[in-house]
């Protein structure tokens, strides 16, 4: 027996990230314009210079919504039931868009009752995935799909209903894999479900984005039949603002969450380099210790260390956001339920907390504080090995300049010696007759200035002199 359902709609809430962390204003541009061209998806580059690139606004508080349109919504061509709705909210780009397929031969809604055979939500989604340019959002998005029933129906009957539905949005449906519950919202049977496609050994950034691809959150919100169209029109209408909101966090959360694993991946990496390096540093340490090791060379190691270090510590400073965020956004979720549950008194949104409870958000919380945790020490390893390091290029430095002052010491003893040694052969010898005259060479001056000029002599000397000072 063929079910029916009165004007079947979808309602997408897309969002995108606006600004990300360390962007660069180019950066930011392009998720200006990937997000209008969301909207409109024959927008060229000069058009986009024209008219959208210059819409920045400042960073506003959570509580204030910015309507980037003038006229509120962008309408589908006539005669398509449908429209955009772009907002900012904070640091991010939210985009509702509405469909309801083809207004009647009068230009008013369609309230006949279609047939579920017909697959009026595929047909939905398909189209609303073309005028989309097969984009998806960058933080997530959400389906709602509802109507209105025909007949009275048992629950039984409604989640067979729901079920017929699900599967004409995802290809690999499985109704037990992805259900998370069931409520009520004023009045009207609500279900969530939540497919998450498998990791097939990707690493956590190649993860995201088919994530970002293939996973659905859907709700499918279905009204009795002792209601009307216009009414079931106005009280979804209604919760829009709180359906933006509340999917707002529930992405970022989500989208934390596995940034988070991409950070706690680079975290790795960097920490297997840590072994080997303390390693190196313990050899360059019996190294000092036997005058075996170049300045040159420790100086090349700590320069290679603190590009170690200074990369840990961005990936860990990167993690520690992610961790705040997604603590922000876990407390706003639930804030916004508690204030939807009040708005709605009648209603029963248990299944929406269930995910911010310990099988998903708080269990991501958990997770990525704990991660933090784990990777602050190496943080302080890989310091403690920089002051390491530059503990032992300071003493070879010192060790370099007393050589060089030596060096000096020896240089400046032996041209006094040298100066003096000119100095009497000038005095006490008669002028050479020619410059082939070499008798000078047999004067006793020159063979004892000549050997208090030695090296060895002068070294001895130093020594001497510095022992005496040392006394």
């Amino acid at each position: 027996m063929s079910n029916f359902i009165i004007y079947p709609s979808i309602n997408l809430f897309l969002y995108d990230l606006k600004e990300g962390l360390g962007q660069s204003s180019d950066q930011i541009n392009q998720n200006r314009y990937n997000f209008w061209h969301k909207v409109y998806g024959n927008l060229d580059e000069h058009d986009f210079n024209e008219k959208y690139a210059q819409l920045q606004h400042p960073q506003t508080p959570d509580t204030d919504p910015i309507q980037l349109l003038d006229t509120q919504i962008q309408p589908f061509p006539s005669p398509l039931d449908g429209w955009y709705y772009p907002l900012q909210l904070g640091d991010t780009y939210a985009l509702q868009v509405n469909y309801s397929g083809k207004l009647n031969a009068n230009h008013q809604f369609n309230d006949d009752p279609q047939n579920l055979d017909d697959q009026p939500f595929f047909h939905l989604k398909q189209d609303l995935i073309q005028r989309l340019s097969q984009q998806t959002g960058t933080l997530g998005q959400t389906w709602l799909l509802w109507g209105q029933l025909t007949t009275p129906k048992t629950d039984t009957e409604i989640e067979e209903i729901a079920q017929e539905c699900y599967t004409q949005i995802l290809s690999n449906y499985n109704w037990n894999r992805d259900i998370i519950g069931k409520g009520q919202l004023n009045g009207a049977t609500l279900f969530e479900l939540w497919y998450r496609p498998a990791n097939p050994g990707l690493s956590p950034a190649e993860f995201w984005q088919n994530y970002r691809q293939k996973s659905h959150h859907l709700l499918i919100w279905l009204f009795p039949h002792d209601s009307t169209p216009n009414a079931m029109r106005t009280q979804v209408q209604a919760t829009y603002y709180d359906w933006l909101r509340l999917f707002q966090y529930r992405h970022k959360i989500v989208w934390s969450y596995y940034q988070s694993q991409a950070q706690k991946y680079d975290l790795k990496r960097e920490y297997v380099d840590i072994q080997p390096a303390i390693h190196k540093i313990k050899q360059m340490t019996e190294q000092c210790e036997k005058n075996r090791i170049r300045l040159g060379h420790l100086q090349q190691t700590m320069k290679e260390h603190l590009i170690n270090l200074s990369q840990y510590a961005i990936a860990l400073n990167a993690l520690q956001n992610q961790s705040r965020t997604l603590t922000i956004n876990l407390e706003n979720y639930q804030y916004r339920l508690q204030s939807m549950q009040k708005k709605y008194p009648t209603s029963d949104l248990t299944v929406l907390a269930e995910f911010s409870s310990e099988l998903y958000a708080q269990k991501y919380q958990r997770q990525v504080a704990s991660d933090c945790e784990n990777f602050q020490p190496g943080l302080t390893l890989l310091e403690n090995l920089n002051s390491t390091l530059q503990g032992i290029i300071d003493v070879e430095q010192t060790k370099s300049d007393r050589a060089l002052d030596t060096t000096i010491a020896l240089a400046g003893i032996g041209l006094a010696i040298s100066g003096l040694t000119a100095t009497a052969i000038s005095v006490q010898q008669p002028q050479p007759k020619s410059y082939q005259d070499v008798s000078f060479l047999s004067s006793p001056i020159v063979f004892w200035s000549l050997l208090f000029s030695s090296p060895f002599l002068i070294a001895l000397l130093y020594r001497l002199i510095a022992h005496w000072r040392r006394r």
